[in-house]
């Protein structure tokens, strides 16, 4: 636990400058919101904005088709609507998942060299985000990135201790359009994506809300859930996952912000500059 905390205070030395978190705007879509709401209202000052809605959504991705999975989805959006009758979203989702049941997303940190294939998809152009408050019914289309990731890990260890982890990865994507569906109340979810089976599974934490929900927010104690102001907590929290990655030690989407499949010294970089 005590190199974890160090790993963390590196990261925060590490980021003596915010033009850090600049250079990875783009490694997830929501990464800019703020700045892109701000943009968008300076470019609509004469434009009231009378209501704006935040959804966030994490689940378990349980079946691909008929296939038993193991998987993790999330989901952020944003609704504007101005009294102009201008109405202008932001959305970005995430999938990942693996038909290696023995061996699962998050799995220990094994000591014996390995092969591990999983999937993901990205959706990278939203086209329509809209939630029904009164089912608490979500939905979200657009073009999606799907990869299938074949990665060969190397571990080296000394005494039984790990010094080292070397991986290689073959990579595949494909560009297509889909659909994520979350209805019942909040409890299941489907997202079906042209030329792909359907990947259904069951919703873990949903958080509706006026005000943005920041992305970099990950520790889940109760002391801080409540806040999302960007703590040393979230920080810690990425730092125990440090080295984790698809099928080794406890990977988390939700805390890969470059989007390279391991928790990294940039992910923990990432979070230490958006604290505040």
């Amino acid at each position: 636990m005590n190199k974890k905390i160090a790993i963390a205070f590196i990261a925060i030395i590490a980021v003596s400058s915010l033009s850090l978190a600049a250079s990875f705007a783009n490694a997830l879509p929501w990464m800019g919101q703020r700045n892109f709401f701000n943009r968008m209202a300076g470019a609509s000052m004469s434009n009231r904005l009378i209501e704006r809605s935040w959804v966030r959504i994490n689940g378990v991705i349980t079946q691909w088709g008929t296939t038993d999975v193991n998987g993790f989805l999330q989901t952020r959006a944003r609704t504007a609507i101005f009294d102009t009758s201008d109405t202008r979203q932001l959305a970005a989702a995430g999938a990942i998942w693996t038909t290696n049941t023995s061996r699962p997303i998050s799995a220990v940190r094994a000591k014996e060299n390995f092969t591990y294939t999983f999937y993901a998809a990205r959706l990278t152009n939203a086209s329509v985000s809209s939630l029904t408050i009164g089912t608490n019914d979500f939905f979200i289309n657009g073009t999606w990135n799907v990869y299938k990731i074949t990665s060969n890990v190397t571990i080296t260890t000394n005494n039984g201790d790990i010094t080292n982890i070397h991986r290689e990865s073959d990579t595949s994507v494909a560009k297509a359009y889909g659909e994520l569906n979350v209805t019942n109340n909040w409890k299941n979810f489907t997202l079906a994506i042209t030329g792909y089976d359907p990947l259904t599974g069951l919703v873990t934490r949903t958080r509706t809300g006026m005000m943005q929900f920041s992305p970099f927010k990950i520790a889940d104690s109760e002391q801080v859930s409540q806040s999302d102001v960007v703590s040393k907590a979230d920080l810690v929290a990425c730092a125990k996952n440090y080295r984790a990655m698809p099928g080794w030690g406890n990977y988390d989407q939700r805390m890969d912000f470059n989007n390279n499949y391991k928790i990294d010294i940039t992910d923990l970089a990432t979070v230490a500059a958006n604290m505040q």
